[in-house]
Parts: structure tokens; sequence; C-alpha cells
């Protein structure tokens, strides 16, 4: 599995069936579009929710005042015939169960009449905000795989990235419903610890449910609740454990209609703490406060759809602080019947975005305390056309609030990790590097690699080209971003060809070159391996190099000049020396002109490439002047 872009991963915490995950930021460029994709419902546990439901109507949260002991406390509660199930003493409060419905509103009327009593609430189920639209075509038709990840380029994350990619001191704490990492590579190595506050494990992955999953892919991960809800006094235990535990950040994409004082002091606990509190808005596309959204100390989420304007679901309102991305791509414990990455709706995923971003804040400048963290989301927020009290979340503007810019100077595309040729695991759902001979009916897909340059990049075209088993006599396949082998495709080898491009210029590079379909192979694909930065093709390297020298000079009379090599499998490296032009460009072309790769800039001009054994031509133009050309290959 390719490791997927993420708003961040920082240091996880996992609390109880809720889970506390701290996770560890990171981000990795990418280009974010999006396709017309059928969008499974996650799986609402209806049964699981009744029974936590009729559970809570037993439960209440009781504080004591000052100089009430423990005993004390619990002779209280046996005289209302109530059983004491857990004490939270961060907040000075314990959790009780009545035996019935009407014993549990009598208790709560009994505790509250007492002098010793701070007071006394239900112990109400927080839902989880979660939502799949029914448009078969969200989001927007275009030409990424499974949907698209279009938020990170809405907040300009993609650009923030070239400021901090994150940091491993930063911590995150999800709130959430346990984790499902099985099979989903996003995961591998960003999970700092964890904690189940439903059993006081460190485990939080048995009967974990999924909502903790698709949010965590989105920022990072404490266990306290199940599919079904989450318990107040659990939310609350989760979120004073992971301010007791160095989280700088927490997400909780979980509310209720109505206040309680238990978490209130929990965020108050936490606030105090220095900790950045993000919360989701609700689902209800109402004006209808939500709470921890609309609790001060925390940044309420409404969700926008990629059109930028309000996601038919979101709450709206003045109460809410900020809007951020909903539908973004994330993991998925189950999809189709395997782990697999799809956008998720709901303002449950709007949420982690803030968090996210918050925490590429923290990863630049850990000494900013969270209020002047929260000043820099909310006063840098960008318009929306619908109530929310600052506007849309905007990573690069929150860096620009505090100083810091964009360090990246003006240039065309540069490639900085290789294309790669990707084979379908689990339809558009999940996918790894090809590492053996494809087969006919896999499908195959087109990793653009990683590119740095002046924004906004945009993979302006893909091509599959077929060849013979040699890599030569190829021709065009196809210009989709996938490629399904066919009967008629057997002994052929298969790479594609991609160009970037920006304001400045535009690149082109092409994958390595597959082995011959159909072909034995020796070894399978390992289940999600991290994809290697330069893979080559699958003919074995040549044992000698060989250097080539070109001189040359543009003019009126003689604007392009070109220069055909012979090369063995393996790595060519090509570089463009000159002293009287700003700028000039290289192309190589394989022999039936189909352009390979490109580079344009000043001298010198670097282009490296993977080739098969073969003819090429390397192509100069661009300006007036006197050049040298050095090519090193294999033989």
């Amino acid at each position: 599995m390719v490791r997927r872009p993420v708003q961040l991963l920082v240091g996880a915490l996992v609390a109880g069936g809720l889970g506390a995950l701290l996770v560890y930021p990171s981000g990795h460029q990418a280009q974010a579009t999006s396709t017309t994709v059928p969008i499974a419902a996650p799986p609402t546990d209806h049964r699981a929710a009744a029974a936590m439901s009729s559970q809570a109507a037993l439960r209440v949260i009781v504080s004591y005042k000052h100089g009430i002991g423990a005993a004390a406390a619990s002779k209280i509660e046996t005289d209302l015939g109530l059983h004491f199930v857990k004490g939270l003493p961060d907040l000075r409060i314990r959790v009780v169960e009545a035996g019935s419905i009407d014993q549990a509103k009598q208790a709560r009327a009994g505790l509250q009449g007492r002098a010793e009593v701070a007071y006394a609430e239900p112990d109400v189920i927080l839902a989880l905000q979660d939502n799949v639209p029914n448009d078969p075509s969200f989001p927007t038709p275009n030409s990424a795989i499974g949907g698209g990840a279009w938020g990170w380029t809405m907040t300009h994350t993609t650009r923030a990235w070239d400021i901090t990619t994150g940091s491993s001191s930063v911590v995150i704490a999800i709130l959430d419903t346990g984790l499902k990492p099985n099979g989903l590579a996003d995961f591998d190595g960003q999970v700092a610890s964890t904690w189940n506050v439903l059993n006081n494990t460190t485990d939080v992955t048995t009967n974990a449910g999924t909502h903790g999953t698709y949010v965590a892919g989105i920022a990072g991960f404490v266990r306290v609740g199940t599919d079904g809800g989450i318990y107040l006094s659990a939310a609350a235990a989760g979120l004073t454990w992971a301010a007791d535990h160095g989280a700088r950040i927490a997400n909780m994409s979980f509310g209720a209609p109505s206040d309680s004082i238990t978490l209130q002091n929990a965020i108050s606990y936490a606030h105090g703490k220095g900790m950045v509190i993000a919360a989701a808005a609700g689902n209800a596309n109402c004006d209808c406060p939500t709470y921890p959204a609309a609790d001060p100390g925390v940044i309420g989420v409404a969700g926008v759809s990629n059109s930028g304007s309000k996601a038919g679901d979101s709450n709206f309102g003045s109460w809410v602080a900020l809007a951020a991305p909903e539908g973004n791509m994330t993991a998925w414990p189950s999809i189709n019947g395997a782990p697999g990455y799809a956008p998720i709706g709901g303002t449950s995923s709007a949420s982690p975005v803030v968090a996210g971003i918050a925490g590429l804040l923290l990863s630049k400048n850990p000494s900013l305390t969270n209020t002047q963290v929260e000043q820099a989301l909310e006063s840098s927020a960008q318009p929306v056309n619908f109530s929310v009290q600052h506007g849309r979340v905007d990573a690069l503007a929150a860096f620009s609030s505090l100083g810091f810019s964009d360090p990246q100077p003006a240039s065309a595309p540069v490639n900085t990790v290789r294309p790669q040729l990707l084979v379908e695991t689990n339809g558009d759902w999940n996918y790894q590097p090809l590492t053996a001979a494809p087969q006919v009916g896999q499908v195959l897909l087109r990793d653009q690699g990683a590119w740095t340059g002046s924004a906004p990049l945009i993979v302006a075209s893909v091509s599959w080209e077929r060849c013979d088993a040699s890599g030569a006599n190829c021709a065009l396949a196809s210009t989709a971003p996938r490629y399904a082998i066919q009967a008629t495709d057997a002994g052929s080898a298969f790479y594609f060809v991609v160009t970037v491009t920006n304001a400045v210029g535009s690149t082109t590079i092409a994958s390595g070159l597959s082995s011959s379909v159909g072909a034995t192979s020796s070894s399978s694909p390992s289940p999600s391996p991290s994809p290697s930065p330069y893979p080559s093709p699958s003919p074995g390297p040549a044992t000698t190099t060989q250097t080539l020298a070109f001189s040359g000079s543009l003019n009126a009379g003689n604007p392009i000049r070109s220069f055909t090599v012979t090369v063995g499998s393996g790595s060519a490296h090509a570089q463009l020396s000159f002293t009287k032009c700003s700028s000039l460009s290289l192309t190589l072309t394989n022999s039936s002109g189909t352009t390979l790769a490109t580079a344009t800039g000043p001298s010198v001009v670097v282009l490296d490439a993977t080739l098969p054994s073969g003819n090429y031509v390397y192509i100069v133009t661009g300006g007036k002047c006197s050049f040298t050309l050095d090519v090193t290959a294999q033989k």
C-alpha cells in the first residue's frame, strides 16, 4: 500500500471505549483532484447504540464538594441504591448506576438536594458525528483515484508542507472508538502511545469501532467509545488522560445537543494545560449548538464541500468557530470486505483537519501557546458563504499570520520521488507497488510520484505506453489514470509518462518498465510495502557505463538541437551546461518520439531517467547560446 498524504499524523494516545491515540505529524505533497466514485456507507451499529442508550439512562455523574471523601460519598450512593462504576479524580467526579430508569431519576434529584453534592447529571451518550452523502458523484468527477483528497489543496496544506511536514514531538489525541489498523499502511510507525479508558489498558484495537479509524486516518488517535456512541464520562476521562500524557491537540468528533458541567470541567482542565481542542459541529444542517463544539475553549468545526460551500449535512452558526473540508479520503477498516481508502463525510472528518493543521503550527514552533495557535487559525480563516464565526481554515495563511512563509523559490515542477507503477488490490480503494509481472485482469494505476515547485502544481497528463519485452517498439495504450490488462497484452511490458505543470513551466518524467504481462515471477508482492522512491525497470542492470559528450549552439537559424544516444538498461544522467542563456530546456524522447522527461532552468540543467535498453534522443531548446551536454548511461 502506498502511504497516502494525510492532513497530519501526530503522536497518538488512545483512551478506552473512548480511545486516545497519539500520532506523529507528517505530510506528503500530492496532486489532489477528484473522481466519480460509489461511496459505501460506513456500518452503523444500531443494536450497540440502542444498548448503550438504555444503559446510559441508568448512569449518573456526581461531583462532591471539597472535603467529602470516598467513604462518605459511597455511603450516600448506597443509601440511594446506586452502584459505583468508576471515578475520575482529576475532575472530582464519580460515575454511579441505578437499577432502573425511575430509580436513576429519583437518585439524581436526591443527590442534587444534598448539601455534600456540587452537581449531579446524566451520563448521556455523545453521538458520533459521521455521515456519508448519498450523492454517487461525491466528490466531483475528475481523474483522481478513489475520489481524491481535495481538502489538502483547498486548505493549502500541500504548500504548508514546504514550511514543515510535522514533528514527532507534537502529539494529537483523537478521542474516539478505537483503531483498526490492519492492512492500512498509513498508520505504520505513526502511533506513539494508546490508552483505553473503558478498561484502563493500552489495547485500543480489540472490539474497536470503525469511526475512530476514519477520524484517525485524517489526523491522528484515545479510545473512549464504540460505534454505538460515547459515554460523557468516558469522553471527559479521555480528554484529561490525553492532557496528562503530553498531547498538545485533541480532536472530538462527537457531540450532544445539551451541555455538561463534567465535559466543561474536562475541557477547562485540558485547555489550562495548553491543549488546542477541536470538535465536530454536528450533522443536523441547522443553527443548533452542539456540545462540546459550542463550549468555551473548543474550536467548533463545520464542514465545507469541495465547491467551498457548506456541506449539506453540516451544522452552522455564530457558535461555530471554523469550517474545514469534509469528505476527504481516509482509512476504512473494511470496504468491499477488505481494508482500503475512500472518502468519508460528516463533520467528524472536518474537525480533524483543524486538529492536524494546529499540529503543523506547533511542529514549526513548539513554543506557541494554545491561544496563539487558536488565534492564528481563526484570524487567517478564509471567507465562506454561510454562518460561522471566522471562516474556513487555511494552513498556509495560518503560518503567514505567525510570520512564516513558503521558503521555496519560484520554480518549474521538480520531481523528488520518481513515479511508479501500482496495482489495485481492492478496486480503487487500495493498491500497492507493482513488484511482480502484471497479469491479465489486473488493473495498473499510476503513482505520479512526489513533486515540488511553484503552486499550484497540476498533473496535466498521463499516458500509458505498451512496449515489447525489451522496452522497444512502444505505442500509446491509454491516457486514463488506470489501465486494465487485457488478454491481447500478453507478452507486452508497460510504463507510463506523467507531465506536471505550473505557471513557471512543465516537467515530464517516466516510470520504470514493468515485466512482461503473464511472465512467471519468483515472488509475490508483500501486503503493504512502503513505496520505493526510485523503482527501476525489470530488465537487469548493465555492468558498465559510458559517458557521451555533445556540444552545440542555438540561434535563430537552429533553435532546436537533437542528439541520439544508444544506451543499455538502467539509469541515465544528463547535464546541460551553458553560460550566455538565462535558461534552456532539455527533453528526452524514445525512438518513436514520445516524450519521456523534460527539465527547464538555468545552468546546469539535470535530467535523470531510468530507461530500458534502446535508442533515445536528447533535445535542447529555449535560447540563443552555446552549450555542452554530457550523458552518463549504461552501455
